[in-house]
């Protein structure tokens, strides 16, 4: 049998003291056993590592004791196949059952079987061993490729294993190319003179020497270099998906990463309390994985606590009690605290399918976004992309949604939403921002433009005289909830389709500006007239009001938006037009043409005003940088500020 065409990666799987450990040594001549208290108690306690010597076949090498099946799991994600191993004097045992149920759940079905331990046994036991175990494998579902007895010791078996192992790899099909790294970490260790060094399962993408690298944590991500690539001890410059790697992390302590953290490339990869997924239950476990239930939640390497809500059939919500790093179609498997015969404590597994999903919507009181999260993972879970496109902007109404930030949530290659939501804008379901950047419903653009056009026609009521509702004002209404830039689109679309009126900073309705509308500017044109005619000598609201006649709310109202407008000027108690100050400035200006310093008898000359306008104006001449204060006198200022 030929050798596969590139690296491959093989975990055992199997009962404690079945023989795993001892078979990969004769296969590879490896012992994957490295720890003092391995070698002390004889069963592997951590993930050993073995390579075939003349092929591109590693192995992963799980520990089969029943308090160790965490380790098992962290060892099989992303696997190309696995080689169960069945103690024919045992036959099947619980963590067979268990390993197998991991294996299923995860996707995995490329499975050789080595009978181990056939020397030991007569036919007839070894018969019905293997009889037990073709039940049990069909009772699953699960179909081997090849069942071998072996024996380890004399190497029985092993060769005819080895063909199998091959063959094995060689239909396994080669990854899809993927833009994003995905390396669940196993060991964090230093070595003297080059620093933090990790190992792990290169399960998506490449990684390169000298590339950035992102490593997710329980905190966040680091940024970091790969300084160097190991392969089996090997240096690599390049190292493709499916590999066993061990890395040397640049400018990261040891402390900062551990065992869960996930090598990426992908700055933005999740780190997340919620995950959405499919969820397929093992036989048995049904009841335990009700709403509310409880279960440890494994993710490539971490492992946390979870609360399970079932969405629709096959879906889940599961809220976690610490942040992981997660990825869109990556596995998981879910662990109850009780162990089952037949399962183990496995209750159930499959595929991520939202790695940040938002907070779930209460049942009760919006049971239409709750439908909408059933409808929206069920179309991720068939592969409807479009459907859950829609459904997943839909669900963060009345926010925009960033498309970036989807992709890797969803496990999706960079650029391939950008593109489904321009085919989905074109057909008018969605609105692209002008960043071009994020996205949100045409449905929300138009319930968030009402909103607006409500909150205008309320000011309207509540203040008739006023010429409308401040700009700022309407932005901050609805910013709360749908954020600044989204709503800067609605009042532009709004605008644009004369659904609004915006004017000097003004938001009204196109019929308030029609009537009420024309009867403020007049009253405005009518104030500014009667201040320019009065001059420096301003006046205050209430004299205004009287000099024309007119109610004192609606003087006030005509010059505040005087005053937006910067035509007329608020000084201490007194109201000034905005020309009358210029005019002034000029005059002033003028004056140190001629003269370094001016008294303030002097300005009162000039200005031909009383100490009563004087003091505001000179104060309002020195804050703008038109003069500056000398003691008890005035020189020319360094110009006008803002």
């Amino acid at each position: 049998m030929s050798a596969p065409k590139r690296r491959v990666v093989i975990a055992t799987a199997g009962h404690v003291d079945h023989g795993k450990t001892t078979l990969v040594h004769t296969l590879t001549g490896t012992d994957t056993d490295r720890l003092p208290d391995e070698k002390r108690r004889g069963i592997s306690i951590e993930l050993g590592f073995a390579t075939l010597k003349d092929a591109p076949l590693s192995f992963i090498d799980v520990p089969g004791h029943k308090k160790l099946v965490h380790a098992m799991i962290a060892g099989v994600g992303g696997v190309d196949g696995v080689l169960l191993v069945v103690a024919a004097d045992d036959a099947v045992m619980p963590q067979t059952r268990e390993h197998l149920h991991v294996c299923k759940l995860l996707g995995i079905d490329r499975v050789v079987v080595a009978l181990s331990k056939a020397d030991l046994v007569d036919d007839e036991t070894r018969e019905l061993a293997q009889a037990d175990l073709e039940a049990t494998l069909e009772s699953m579902g699960i179909v081997a490729q090849a069942i071998i007895p072996t024996a380890a010791p004399s190497g029985k078996g092993v060769e005819e294993l080895k063909r199998a192992l091959l063959a094995l790899a060689e239909s396994a099909p080669a990854p899809a190319d993927d833009a994003r790294a995905w390396l669940p970490i196993d060991r964090v260790f230093t070595v003297k003179g080059a620093g933090t060094v990790i190992t792990g399962t290169l399960t998506r993408g490449s990684l390169t020497v000298g590339a950035p690298v992102y490593v997710g944590t329980e905190t966040g991500v680091l940024e970091s270099t790969c300084r160097s690539i190991e392969v089996h001890g090997q240096s690599a410059d390049t190292v493709c998906a499916p590999s066993r790697v061990a890395i040397n992390l640049a400018k990261l302590e040891l402390a900062s990463v551990k065992r869960g953290s996930v090598v990426s490339t992908d700055p933005a990869l999740p780190i997340t309390r919620r995950l959405e997924v499919e969820l397929q239950t093992t036989p048995g476990a049904e009841d335990e994985l009700g709403d509310g239930a409880s279960a440890q939640v494994y993710v490539g390497t971490a492992r946390r606590t979870g609360r399970v809500t079932r969405l629709g059939e096959r879906g889940a919500h599961i809220a976690l009690d610490a942040p992981l790093p997660a990825l869109g179609g990556v596995g998981f498997i879910l662990r109850g605290f009780r162990d089952d015969r037949e399962r183990g404590a496995v209750l159930g597994g499959g595929r991520i399918v939202d790695a940040s999903p938002p907070r779930l919507p209460r049942r009760r009181r919006d049971a239409a976004r709750w439908q909408n999260r059933i409808d929206t993972l069920d179309a991720l879970g068939t592969g409807r992309m479009g459907d859950a496109l829609l459904g997943l902007v839909a669900g963060a109404a009345p926010r925009a949604v960033a498309i970036a930030s989807l992709e890797p949530r969803l496990g999706r290659p960079p650029g391939e939403l950008q593109k489904l939501v321009e085919s989905k804008r074109k057909k008018g379901g969605l609105f692209v921002l002008p960043d071009g950047q994020h996205v949100t419903t045409q449905e929300n653009m138009d319930a968030l433009a009402k909103r607006l056009i409500a909150r205008v026609e309320a000011h309207h009521r509540a203040a008739p005289h006023e010429p409308g509702l401040s700009l700022e004002t309407a932005r901050s209404h609805l910013s709360r909830s749908a954020g600044r830039a989204l709503v800067d689109a609605v009042i532009e679309r709004a605008s644009s389709r004369s659904q609004i009126v915006v004017d000097q900073g003004m938001v009204c309705t196109p019929e308030f500006a029609k009537t009420s509308g024309p009867a403020a500017r007049e009253l405005e044109a009518q104030v500014l007239e009667a201040m320019r005619a009065i001059g420096l000598e301003g006046i205050t609201e209430n004299e205004l009001s009287k000099r024309m006649a007119q109610d004192v709310e609606k003087t006030k109202i005509a010059l505040a938006a005087l005053a937006r407008s910067e035509r007329a000027r608020r000084l201490s108690t007194l109201w000034f037009a905005e020309s009358a100050i210029d005019a002034l400035r000029t005059r002033v200006a003028a004056h140190f043409d001629t003269q370094e310093e001016m008294s303030v008898p002097e300005f009162k000359d000039l200005a031909q005003v009383s100490r009563k306008q004087a003091i505001p104006l000179l104060e309002q001449l020195d804050r703008e940088g038109s003069t500056r204060r000398k003691g008890d006198l005035r020189c020319r200022g360094a110009g006008k500020r803002s």
